[in-house]
Formats: C-alpha cells, sequence, structure tokens
C-alpha cells in the first residue's frame, strides 16, 4: 500500500490542487492519496482561515466519489500548530494499514526540509514526491535529492508540474469583487461558497 498525503489550507480547495494531486497519483504509483486541511501553519502564523469543517465539506465535494481520493481531519482535530512530522505519523498510527506514505510538497519546501521541526526523524521514516515549482532552480532539487538519500536513506520522487495560474487568494479575492470563479474550482464547491457566502467579507 502506497499512500500519499497532500497537506495545506485549502480555503478553497481548487482545480490546480486537484490537478497536483492526479499527477501525484501517477508519479508514486499511489493506491490512494488524502487530502489533510490545516489547522494552522508553523510558517503561516497569523493567517485567519475559514473553519475546518467548512474547508473539509468542500475538499469532499471535489473529490466526490472518486475512491483514489480521500481526506484526514489529523491536524484539524489535533488543533494548533501543525507538524508534518506528527501528522503523519499519527496517519500511519491509526491502525489502518497505510504501508509506504508519502508527503507531496513543492521542490522548493524540499529545498528546506532539513530545517523542518524534528527534520531527522522525518527523513528517515517517511517518503516524499516533490513538484517542480518556477523559479526552483533543477540541479539544485536533485543535488538535495542526493544529499537526502545519502544522509538519511530518504525516498523522493520529482514530479513534472503542469502549472495553473489559479490561487486561493485570487478566488477569494473575485468572490470579494463579484467577479466569476468558474473554471476556478469544481462547480460543486461553487455552489458551496456561494451558498454559503463565504469569503464575502
Amino acid at each position: 500500500m502506497r499512500t500519499g498525503v497532500f497537506g495545506g489550507s485549502f480555503d478553497p480547495v481548487h482545480n490546480a490542487h486537484l490537478a497536483i494531486a492526479e499527477r501525484a497519483l501517477a508519479a508514486g504509483s499511489l493506491d490512494r492519496l488524502l487530502f489533510m486541511p490545516v489547522h494552522a501553519q508553523p510558517f503561516k502564523r497569523g493567517a485567519g482561515l475559514s473553519a475546518g469543517a467548512q474547508r473539509m465539506d468542500m475538499l469532499r465535494l471535489a473529490i466526490g466519489k472518486d475512491a483514489r481520493f480521500g481526506t484526514t481531519d489529523t491536524e484539524l482535530a489535533r488543533g494548533g500548530v501543525s507538524y508534518t512530522i506528527d501528522s503523519l505519523r499519527a496517519i500511519r498510527d491509526d491502525g489502518a494499514d497505510r504501508g509506504e506514505i508519502f508527503f507531496l510538497l513543492g521542490a522548493d519546501m524540499l529545498l528546506m526540509l532539513e530545517k523542518w521541526y524534528a527534520s531527522e526523524e522525518l527523513l528517515r521514516e517517511f517518503s516524499f514526491i516533490a513538484a517542480q515549482r518556477p523559479g526552483c532552480d533543477a540541479g539544485d532539487v536533485r543535488l538535495c535529492v542526493a544529499g537526502l538519500r545519502r544522509r538519511y536513506g530518504t525516498r523522493v520522487i520529482l514530479m513534472e508540474n503542469a502549472p495553473m495560474d489559479i490561487s486561493a487568494s485570487e478566488i477569494r479575492k473575485r468572490v470579494r469583487t463579484g467577479e466569476s470563479i468558474e473554471g476556478l474550482v469544481p462547480a460543486s464547491v461553487g455552489e458551496y461558497i456561494y451558498e454559503r457566502g463565504l469569503y464575502k467579507l
């Protein structure tokens, strides 16, 4: 069993998130990918997020009945600042046979992994799928992957990422200003946003 974990604010989940998830499934030959909305991120303290229940609702709507995808409320249920090592251990140890767990992240974040909380344990215990990012030197990324493998035995799969000009902040701004978000989010997510008046303020 190979399980991917895709963490983020997902405020709201949008079509670029879903495209990245599809690519990660293929790149990592994953059996399943779990979307994990954060409660609070250590690198974005003070950033206000929509209620966790609303973000989970939108993720479930976006996934629909696609059995390849799921959600986990590991970080929402814990509360407080979320550290990746704690979350991945909780998912691994929840009693389900997860097998190998791959954490999905951008190549820019991969270059910073050794500065993360409990990084050595994280790099020894889990695997990673890194999506290339614009402005991130491919040579630097390959050197980083080789170094992590040598120092910690870390498995890292590099994934090409077709850039999509979509961001959650842009979607929130469009809702506030009355612009269309059609084509940026799944239709079911768009309906949810408007029905509940999200992002109006």
